[in-house]
């Protein structure tokens, strides 16, 4: 009876462990689509959209624009583009892969916008216990080209993340990202991500990937907030 009992915790600890820790493919995941998700955040959307022109009124009617103060505007931006044309951005990403079971999200929205049954699965084991947060190594993240990776912990706590002109490098703002959920045949993949700019800056999003000619690239982008 004693061997039985042995036996059964053994098994429980090895599939636990299995379940519990990200893996190297895990990691290779999200090497394979990081840049993509970066961009889809918008953590490198530093460039401004010119305006419209500022039209002049007459009773409410537009009688001309201000054309001259709207090339003084486009010749400010354009030059300020030019300046981050090749500026390295600093992202702050959380220290943690964390899980998606207590995050009250609404699953049934996010069910609506997945109609393929991988996608659902994927879903569902968003409520399983046993896949737990687990440390963020960056150094497994390979190094990029527009955008260097700092643990947010190594920056001021609260509002004072924000203070930039405390810096001496460009930040962009703070990553969040959770554990891949994956089908069972791993095609498919689901991440909760949040992505802040500013203090009332910012956006959380499902991640939906795919797994086309075994390399994974972001499928689609459900929006669940904005600020």
């Amino acid at each position: 009876m004693k061997k039985c009992l042995i036996v059964i915790v053994l098994l429980i600890g090895v599939l636990s462990c299995r379940t519990d820790r990200t893996d190297d493919y895990e990691i290779k995941v999200f090497n394979e689509i990081f840049d993509n998700l970066v961009e889809e955040m918008g953590a490198l959307d530093r460039f401004e959209i010119p305006p419209p022109p500022i039209p002049f009124f007459d009773n409410n009617n537009p009688m001309a624009y201000d054309t001259v103060r709207y090339e003084q505007k486009i010749t400010e931006i354009e030059r300020e583009n030019m300046k981050m044309k090749d500026t390295t951005f600093v992202i702050a990403v959380f220290d943690t892969l964390f899980t998606c079971y207590n995050l009250n999200l609404d699953i049934e929205y996010i069910g609506k916008q997945l109609m393929e049954p991988d996608y659902i699965e994927a879903l569902n084991s968003m409520n399983n216990r046993l896949i737990q947060s687990y440390p963020l190594n960056l150094s497994e993240i390979e190094n990029r080209k527009r955008f260097i990776l700092k643990h947010s912990s190594e920056f001021p706590e609260g509002f004072k993340i924000w203070e930039r002109e405390n810096y001496n490098f460009l930040f962009s703002g703070t990553l969040r990202m959770s554990r891949i959920y994956f089908d069972k045949e791993k095609r498919v993949g689901l991440i909760y991500c949040s992505y802040a700019c500013g203090r009332l800056c910012g956006e959380e999003v499902i991640i939906c990937i795919r797994k086309i000619n075994d390399k994974w690239a972001i499928d689609k982008t459900i929006l669940l907030g904005v600020s």
